[in-house]
Parts: C-alpha cells; sequence; structure tokens
C-alpha cells in the first residue's frame, strides 16, 4: 500500500504484531490517550488474537497498530486503533481499520462494535465514513467522568 502526503508517497504495509513490536506499539499508544492501556493488555491481546493485532509500517517504521476481539456469537470488538501523531492524517487510521474489518470477516463476524470517545470528533468521522453508526452514549465511561459512544457496523 502506498500512502500519499503532501511531500511524497510513503510505502506503507500492514502486518501482524510480534513480540519485538510490543515496546514501540505501546510507545503510539502513550502518545495518542488520555488514559492509555496498561502493557499487560497489549501482551494478552497479542497472545489471545494474535491475527487481530496489527501495526501499519511506513518506510520499516511502525506508526499505527490495531487491535481486534472476538466476542461471544458473530461479534467483533475493535479494542484500539492508534496512529503516531506524526502519521496522522494520511488515512493510516482508515486503512488499519479496513484491514481488522476483513480479518474479522474471515472468522464470520458479522458485527463489530467500538467505543469512542464523544469528543473525539476526528474518530468518530473516520468510523462513520466506514459505515458505523451511534448506538448507544456510554455514561461515565472514561477515568474521568466522561462518556463514550457505542458504535456498530453490519459486516454482512
Amino acid at each position: 500500500m502506498n500512502v500519499l502526503n503532501n511531500k511524497n508517497t510513503l510505502p506503507c504495509k500492514i502486518r501482524e504484531v510480534t513480540d519485538n513490536d510490543i515496546s514501540e506499539v505501546y510507545n503510539i499508544e502513550l502518545k495518542s490517550f488520555k488514559y492509555p492501556y496498561p502493557l499487560h493488555l497489549f501482551i494478552m491481546y497479542l497472545k489471545l488474537f494474535p491475527k487481530l493485532f496489527i501495526v501499519i509500517e511506513c518506510e520499516d517504521k511502525i506508526v499505527g497498530y490495531g487491535i481486534a476481539i472476538l466476542e461471544s456469537g458473530k461479534t467483533g470488538h475493535i479494542i484500539s486503533i492508534a496512529i503516531d501523531p506524526r502519521y496522522r492524517g494520511l488515512g493510516l487510521g482508515k486503512a488499519l481499520m479496513k484491514e481488522l474489518e476483513e480479518r474479522l470477516r474471515s472468522y464470520g463476524v458479522n458485527t463489530v462494535k467500538l467505543e469512542v470517545s464523544v469528543n473525539n470528533h476526528v474518530a468518530i468521522n473516520l468510523y462513520k465514513s466506514l459505515g458505523y453508526k451511534v448506538v448507544k452514549r456510554i455514561s461515565r465511561y472514561y477515568p474521568d467522568g466522561s462518556d463514550a459512544y457505542l458504535m456498530t457496523k453490519n459486516l454482512t
């Protein structure tokens, strides 16, 4: 995959995370979120769902990641997606989401869900552009008491 920015084309690829990637992935997590997940969760997701924990590399540098899990029935859950702040606005988040959806589809998933801060308008717009719909507002979802939206998408 090639990604266009205003200077040139970045050669990018998506692949599964390895043990050696966790520290770089976690560094992106810390730069991206006010309330980052603890490191041990990343290690757990790598062990439990290795095919659903992916990174995007541009010029051989990890610049983003995405994590999904399988839930009961035919439901997938996007746990987290983040792009290094220096690489945002290039379509990398959309590419990660599409790849996670394809991987979830391969497991027979027909519904995907995620939670997003009601204040994260960039992410909400990304998810809406991919066909996600707000189905519920979750009160006091985050540690500071702020709310989240539950969004879902039908993959069939």
